[in-house]
């Protein structure tokens, strides 16, 4: 109850602040209603009183961690054997029709389905099921279910050419998912070129598992498998012993920490690529482009900005980790201390992905509708849905700026929440524990302050 109280009270600074607007993803420049400096204040605000709610209302008590959970006996249908096989039926098939429709079909990215599946329906409305419903990708994954099938007619595991280096953490995973946010952001697919990638990442996957192993690979190296698991922590759905259990939303983030800087790293990029995506289609970035480095081709630019964005969150980081370290003066590194903290991040990385693109699943993801009857684009009307028209006013700018701060400002909030509850459980005692907070609510006010600020910048043709 008494963290109940602190959640809504964190929360209130919402309520009594009146937010500006911002014309990100609005499609046209949309007036704040106050001044830019008192929405940033407000929004510090925030964080600041909830950081001291939660340490007033948190205690020594919750370093237990244990939590309540409820059998969600209702939903077991869905956490049996033949629902799983059907799923991942239909997750093969999906991704099948994509390979395809994206070789033989018309070439036009509007209508033709593998984009709007792959880069809407998948990208981005199965992210946030998965922040819901927990790690489903665990079980539709089509690579995975083809090796398993694989294994099934065979009567045994494939077995693996070489051992996995664990050293190599999830370098892999994160090469991939740059080379992933690469194509998304810069590389402009077609729907033929992304039927191509769809063909090498999955020739990818399958010499993959037959060179490590099954378990390594998509443990440490396939990355939408890492992506997807990290997410699901957050979900307020878990499953066990074949049963579904509701439990507290984002306690998932506190049952581990990392063993590996690689993951940290990915967290990181999961973070700043959108943060990156968001200040591209600023007016700042547009006259940094041309104004100074207009001699470089805008391609590699782009890939330069893309490549140190998570170096700047990682200074950021690094630098009050550092601070929090030797105000304490803990014994632990700041390696280890880095660690310790990182999934607080992943609540701050989704809700940046919400409050960017989260207009465009419910504007772009109606094409659906009419794309399922013609997948091709060939004329088709397998459905009679062909001629429906997407109702592109189905949200407006006043509901979107609103939604994106209370994005923002509720991951931050829960990113500040996790942060106190880990530093109870690292630090001998709570003084300490709520001293080392100081540097890492000045990281979230920062983070915060980034987000927002991009968020409300008028946006123009990238470079």
């Amino acid at each position: 109850m008494r963290k109940l109280i602190a959640i809504l009270l964190g929360l209130s600074p919402f309520f009594v602040v009146p937010p500006p607007v911002s014309a990100h993803a609005f499609g046209k420049l949309y007036t704040l209603p106050v001044p830019f400096w008192l929405y940033l204040y407000g929004g510090a605000a925030a964080l600041i009183i909830s950081f001291l709610i939660i340490g007033y209302f948190v205690g020594q008590g919750d370093k237990d961690q244990s939590y309540p959970t409820k059998n969600l006996s209702f939903l077991n249908i869905f956490a049996k054997s033949w629902f799983f096989t059907f799923i991942r039926v239909l997750s093969v098939s999906l991704f099948s029709l994509a390979i395809v429709s994206g070789l033989i079909g018309k070439n036009y990215p509007t209508f033709n389905f593998n984009m709007t599946f792959f880069w809407i329906i998948f990208i981005l409305g199965f992210t946030y099921l998965t922040a819901l419903f927990g790690n489903i990708w665990y079980v539709v994954n089509p690579w995975k279910s083809i090796v398993e099938w694989i294994e099934s007619i065979r009567g045994k595991p494939i077995t693996s050419l070489t051992i996995y280096p664990k050293e190599l953490g999830y370098y892999p995973a994160l090469l991939i998912y740059f080379l992933f946010i690469w194509e998304e952001l810069i590389g402009k697919t077609s729907p033929f070129s992304l039927s191509i990638l769809l063909i090498q990442y999955s020739f990818i996957n399958f010499m993959s598992v037959w060179l490590v192993g099954k378990k390594s690979w998509f443990e440490y190296c396939e990355f939408f498998s890492v992506f997807f698991r990290l997410i699901s922590k957050i979900a307020p759905i878990e499953y066990r012993s074949g049963k579904l259990y509701l439990r507290p939303p984002f306690i998932g983030l506190l049952k581990e920490s990392p063993f590996h800087l690689s993951i940290l790293l990915f967290i990181l990029f999961m973070l700043s690529s959108t943060a990156f995506d968001g200040f591209r289609e600023t007016i700042h970035w547009y006259r940094i482009y041309w104004q100074n480095f207009s001699i470089v081709p805008q391609t590699l630019f782009q890939t330069l900005g893309l490549l140190l964005s998570p170096i700047v969150f990682l200074t950021i980081y690094l630098i009050l980790i550092f601070l929090a370290k030797k105000i304490t003066k803990s014994n632990l590194s700041v390696k280890d201390l880095s660690l310790q903290f990182a999934y607080s991040l992943i609540p701050i990385a989704l809700v940046y992905n919400l409050a960017h693109y989260y207009t465009l699943l419910l504007t772009q993801g109606q094409s659906m509708v009419s794309i399922i009857s013609d997948p091709f684009a060939f004329g088709w009307n397998l459905f009679g849905t062909r001629d429906y028209a997407p109702n592109l006013g189905v949200v407006n700018a006043n509901l979107i700026w609103h939604t994106q701060v209370a994005f923002i400002l509720i991951g931050h909030i829960a990113a500040v929440y996790l942060t106190h509850v880990i530093a109870l459980r690292i630090f001998p005692d709570r003084q300490k524990a709520i001293i080392s907070q100081f540097p890492m609510l000045v990281l979230m006010v920062a983070y915060t302050m980034i987000g927002l600020w991009i968020l409300s910048q008028p946006i123009t043709t990238s470079a």
